[in-house]
């Protein structure tokens, strides 16, 4: 005999389980449950029958899946959530009381939870990292503009934290510069978006990283959002760009975190208040002999730096070759050349050019790579710009020194003339207000100035190259800006490197040609046709009110005369009724055809409504005056008759 199940042990009743049920299996509050599902990423789930999944009952209720509920079970920071809510009853009792110090000793030892292995948890690799880091650096820049100084009566974002943001922030953008790894710009009404090119792995592999930056306006807190689910979002994400920022300033070599200028970030300085240190760890020790020591991963970096710059002469160092390099570190002055074989046809080829020596290796650890600016990443690198005080200066020094220029904010324009020391080193001024050529050249004097908008530098880093900005382009200030078109959308034809001049020009000349072949076509269809759908409809029922109501709408708007739409109208009514014979057959083929493509839902849909138009033109019909209603009541009278006559003989 087989086994009875027992109701709610099985299938849906045993996958699912409520928030409520949820709550009393780990034993903590509803607003550290939802921290804690936020942390672990958990959500609720949507079961298939719920009367099933809440064991017969149809009440309304969020589900979880049973074995996320056992897999928080084992999760260290409910330790943390029940020590601090035990901290939280000290605290309370120790104020109520009275016992300042306590109150301080208990705030001194306040426990504190630590992300870190959530973030090892839910990113296993550092590419997985840097896929998910679109999101934490937006709710940075969010969380970076809100106002510090207190609201009262508003939900207020600690100080600390926005200052925290607005670091991790500022470490982001100067690495960044470093490596220039800027790659696209887009200035929008809700910010500006930026896009880096992120190193993934030794495989040279990149994640594209892109983020929203708002404006530098003075934001609002609003207060119906709940900040708390944010600043738990924000917890997470800091942790996150911490790991990551670690990692990326390991593999260039450079101390993490940044030094901070304390007098640059007394006198307001943005991201320039950080310095870069080289780092200088035990792998870099002198050792006994006075010499220093190189690891594994400076040699490897090397033979990476190598490869990419031998790309172009035929050389390859490939996977094997390195491991063997790297193996044979403590051979420091043995020499891994390469010998020509019997079939190699020309050993003076660059292909066949010896391998790099160890001590060549060495000598090229602190390189930055390829050369950045054959791929157009170094445009700005001959160019000083100044930024005059209307334009935003945390935006336009990160583009201009991540694309290799150099940016001066001060003195003031009307003051740049009085330092001649500043003002020769100047080539652009970046204005955002329109100006007199006048007042231009006069603050100029003899130096030889190039007066741009901001937009030139946004469109000069998507394109890679450094556009005209003379009279005419279009960039000067006060001139009609060009179209400023996003660099990720398809319309943007013109910046598509993997295109060639003559692939684009190509692409360029099909496109123009098949939008002629559309105009040729629309202006064949006005000629041929000249009413319009509303009142084609109309004069095919014009015993429909709604349609003629309609067309009317249409012809007003088009202006079209009242007497003239009239006029219309009746003519296209007469030519339908002249051509019916021929066209109903069409008319109804083409019907069917459109029942055919609909689907069920829609068929019947459709029959209601034609059913709903013929009760309202019958509607319509009982609306005439007396006598046509008599006259109509009379014709019917006839036809009664004569059938009653035919039918008695």
């Amino acid at each position: 005999m087989a086994k009875i199940k027992k109701r709610g042990e099985s299938g849906a009743a045993k996958n699912y389980i409520t928030r409520t049920q949820a709550l009393k299996k780990l034993q903590i509050s509803l607003s550290d449950f939802r921290r804690l599902c936020i942390l672990k990423g958990i959500y609720p789930r949507e079961p298939t029958n719920k009367k099933k999944a809440n064991k017969g009952s149809s009440a309304p209720a969020s589900f979880y899946y049973s074995k996320d509920i056992l897999y928080l079970l084992h999760e260290p920071l409910l330790a943390k959530f029940r020590e601090h809510k035990t901290f939280a009853k000290k605290l309370a009792r120790a104020l109520g009381r009275g016992e300042w110090a306590l109150a301080k000793g208990l705030e001194e030892r306040k426990p504190l939870a630590r992300l870190d292995h959530l973030v090892k948890e839910r990113y296993p690799t550092f590419k997985q990292a840097l896929a998910d880091l679109n999101d934490p650096l937006s709710l940075l820049s969010l969380f970076e503009r809100l106002p510090r100084d207190p609201v009262p009566g508003k939900t207020q974002v600690p100080t600390e934290v926005t200052a925290e943001c607005g670091k991790l922030l500022a470490e982001w953008k100067i690495w960044a510069i470093r490596t220039h790894a800027l790659r696209k710009v887009f200035l929008s009404i809700k910010g500006v978006y930026y896009e880096c090119e992120v190193p993934a792995g030794r495989s040279g592999e990149t994640v594209n990283v892109r983020w929203l930056e708002p404006w530098e306006f003075k934001q609002t807190v609003p207060a119906d959002v709940d900040f708390r689910i944010l600043l738990t979002f924000l917890d997470l994400y800091r942790t996150l760009t911490s790991f990551v920022l670690f990692k990326l300033y390991t593999d260039e070599n450079l101390v993490y975190p940044p030094q901070l200028d304390v007098k640059l970030d007394a006198e307001g300085e943005g991201i320039g208040r950080f310095k870069l240190v080289e780092r200088a760890p035990d792998a870099q020790a002198a050792t006994a002999d006075g010499e220093k020591k190189i690891t594994k991963k400076d040699v490897k970096k090397s033979i990476r730096t190598i490869a990419h710059s031998a790309a172009a002469g035929g050389m390859q160092v490939d996977e094997e070759e390195e491991d063997v390099l790297v193996k044979d570190e403590p051979a420091a002055e043995e020499e891994f050349t390469y010998h020509p074989s019997k079939h190699d046809t020309d050993a003076s080829d660059p292909s066949n050019a010896p391998l790099p020596t160890y001590t060549s290796l060495l000598a090229n650890t602190a390189s930055d790579g390829p050369a950045t600016a054959e791929k157009g990443y170094n445009i700005f690198a001959p160019y000083t710009f100044y930024l005059s005080r209307e334009t935003s200066s945390r935006t336009w020094e990160f583009v201009i020194r991540a694309f290799g220029g150099k940016v001066i904010t001060t003195p003031s324009l009307n003051e740049l003339s009085t330092v001649p020391e500043i003002a020769s080193q100047i080539t652009h001024i970046l204005l955002d207000r329109p100006m007199d050529p006048a007042t231009m050249r006069t603050l100029q004097g003899t130096h030889k100035w190039t007066w741009v908008q901001p937009q030139w530098v946004a469109d000069c880093a998507n394109k890679r190259t450094v556009l005209p900005a003379g009279e005419g382009s279009g960039y000067e200030p006060g001139g009609t800006l060009p179209p400023h078109v996003s660099p990720w959308d398809e319309e943007g034809r013109d910046d598509r490197p993997w295109l060639g001049t003559e692939a684009s020009a190509a692409a360029a000349a099909i496109e123009g040609e098949a939008s002629e072949d559309e105009d040729a076509e629309m202006d064949t269809a006005e000629a041929g046709d000249e009413l319009t759908p509303a009142l084609r409809a109309a004069a095919e029922n014009p015993e429909d009110s709604t349609l003629v109501h309609q067309a009317e709408l249409e012809a007003e708007a088009a202006g079209v005369d009242h007497a003239a739409f009239k006029k219309q109208l009746a003519g296209a009514a007469k030519k339908g009724a002249a051509a019916s014979g021929s066209k109903a057959p069409a008319a109804g083929g083409d019907e069917d055809l459109r029942k055919i493509m609909m689907t069920g839902k829609k068929q019947r849909l459709y029959e209601k409504m034609q059913y709903s138009n013929n009760e309202r033109r019958q509607e319509s019909i009982l609306t005439l005056p007396v006598t046509s209603q008599t006259d109509k009541l009379a014709s019917k009278r006839q036809a009664i008759e004569k059938r009653k006559k035919k039918g008695g003989k």
